[in-house]
């Protein structure tokens, strides 16, 4: 059974002029080409709460029946309503920023994203997952280092797991402001993007 695609991005990065901000322009554009609609969540922007409360604390500790904030709610409502997800940031020291580790700790909540029991978690599957991942270091260097594979692990092993039917990571590498390859790769990043977004189905069967 087919039903029509609805992407929801992740948006986090600090500053607007970034190749980040650049590529995410980018693959908005891709899906705006192809009539795709889509939501987005810019946690700068937004100023998305990323340190996770006491309450919030005393909640995952096996007590889903204390009430989660509307902020919260907010954000897993965006990702039920999609069938696409897409993330959009940069590596800071092999991570993504602390506003979007915040993210993933106050968002994918016991009950939403897991559960400690049988029960089914709320959070639905998705037809597919997409990290758009900006890195200042080749993506030679970071292979060669098991650094790719340690970011599969925790970003589509750990994070998604089984709520995605595909999940797809792309890398956009040598992007640090002194590196001649940054202004080199810049077009090449943008339609790169475009493309990825352009060549999202209508469609999802």
């Amino acid at each position: 059974m087919s039903e029509n695609t609805k992407v929801h991005i992740v948006y986090c990065h600090p500053d607007s002029n970034s190749i980040t901000n650049e590529i995410k322009k980018a693959y908005i554009r891709g899906l705006n080409s192809n009539k795709i609609p889509y939501t987005i969540s810019d946690l700068y922007k937004q100023h998305f709460q990323s340190d996770i409360t006491r309450k919030e604390y005393q909640r995952e500790s096996n007590n889903a029946s204390l009430d989660l904030s509307r902020d919260v709610l907010k954000q897993q409502r965006l990702i039920n309503d999609a069938n696409v997800l897409t993330f959009i940031f940069p590596l800071f020291w092999m991570d993504a920023p602390s506003k979007l580790v915040g993210y993933f700790s106050r968002v994918f909540t016991l009950g939403f994203r897991y559960t400690n029991d049988d029960t089914e978690s709320s959070m639905n599957r998705l037809r597919q997952v997409n990290f758009l991942i900006v890195t200042g270091s080749s993506y030679e260097d970071l292979l060669k280092d098991g650094k790719i594979d340690a970011l599969r692990t925790v970003f589509v092993d750990d994070r998604i797991a089984d709520k995605a039917d595909q999940t797809r990571m792309y890398f956009f590498s040598n992007t640090a402001a002194h590196k001649r390859e940054r202004v080199l790769n810049r077009e090449r990043y943008i339609r790169r993007a475009q493309k990825i977004g352009r060549l999202t189905p209508k469609r999802i069967w």
